[in-house]
């Protein structure tokens, strides 16, 4: 087998081990080379590479990401402009992301050493603020913080004023993010591959206020302000920067894209249909 694979389990305890240790034993069976992130005591007799993060995904092909979507988000951010694909293996709730279960993964690097399976590449937006700087594949999110009061938000798009909104907030987010936040706002579903940003007001003061799809090659430009220090911006809902009125935030996407491992059986419909309950009717969905 060719492909050199970096395994990085992300669960805080030692979800899944004895799982872990029977991929692990079958992978040196089959002369796999792969390194992990994590030394755990029931792997100790078997001759693992424990290597940082940093070095497996320098030093690794394809990345395979034990966990649920979070660590699937933030496996994508450290990553940033290597482009290494990740294959998420699902331990977490919903899955979205993460959508391969453990019983699967020994037939999907099969799969994949046998060339059947493809990269579907995702973007990735970054934020900006002072000297700060982070980057999300689902969102960026502009929010009151701690406060009850509501915000005022001034949007600019290419350099032209957009519009102001006072609202809780405002998440602007990709089509990849469009499942995540944005959805619980009402903000619309957007296929991975539209070239589109969504920006979309966290429970606008104002019922003409709608989410907007702009060019994903659109320079973003917000300016919030409120009577209050506790305003944040986060990315992914993972990294947190404090926020002082009046905050120029300015987001754009980067120039780099998230790589995910695909199968000619993988469906974003499907998706859809079972992870988010698509259509109300389980006992409707067709299987395909």
């Amino acid at each position: 087998m060719s492909n050199r694979y970096g395994i990085i389990h992300n669960k805080k305890d030692c979800a899944g081990e004895k799982r872990i240790k029977s991929l692990f034993k079958w992978l040196i069976e089959k002369d796999v080379s792969f390194s992990f992130n994590k030394e755990f005591d029931s792997i100790s007799d078997l001759k693992v590479k424990i290597l940082p993060e940093e070095e497996i995904f320098d030093n690794s092909d394809i990345i395979i990401v034990f966990g649920g979507d979070g660590s699937m988000l933030a496996t994508a951010r450290k990553i940033g402009g290597r482009s290494k694909p990740i294959l998420g293996v699902n331990y977490g709730k919903l899955g979205f992301l993460a959508e391969i279960d453990i019983s699967e993964l020994q037939n999907r690097i099969m799969q994949i050493e046998s060339g059947e399976y493809f990269i579907e590449e995702r973007v990735l937006l970054q934020a900006s603020y002072i000297e700060e700087q982070t980057t999300a594949l689902n969102d960026i999110v502009i929010e009151r913080g701690y406060s009850s009061r509501l915000i005022t938000i001034t949007v600019y798009i290419n350099d032209k004023y957009f519009t102001t909104y006072t609202a809780d907030g405002l998440i602007i987010s990709t089509p990849t993010g469009s499942t995540a936040y944005n959805l619980s706002s009402l903000g619309p579903i957007v296929e991975p591959d539209v070239a589109g940003i969504i920006i979309n007001p966290i429970n606008p003061h104002a019922l003409a206020m709608r989410p907007i799809i702009v060019s994903d090659n659109s320079k973003i430009k917000v300016v919030a302000e409120s009577s209050h220090e506790g305003m944040l911006l986060s990315g992914d809902g993972q990294c947190e920067i404090k926020i002082s009125p009046p905050g120029v935030i300015y987001v754009e996407k980067t120039n780099f894209k998230a790589g995910f491992v695909k199968f000619s059986d993988s469906s974003y419909y499907r998706l859809l249909r079972e992870k988010l309950g698509w259509g109300g009717f389980p006992h409707k969905f067709r299987v395909e």
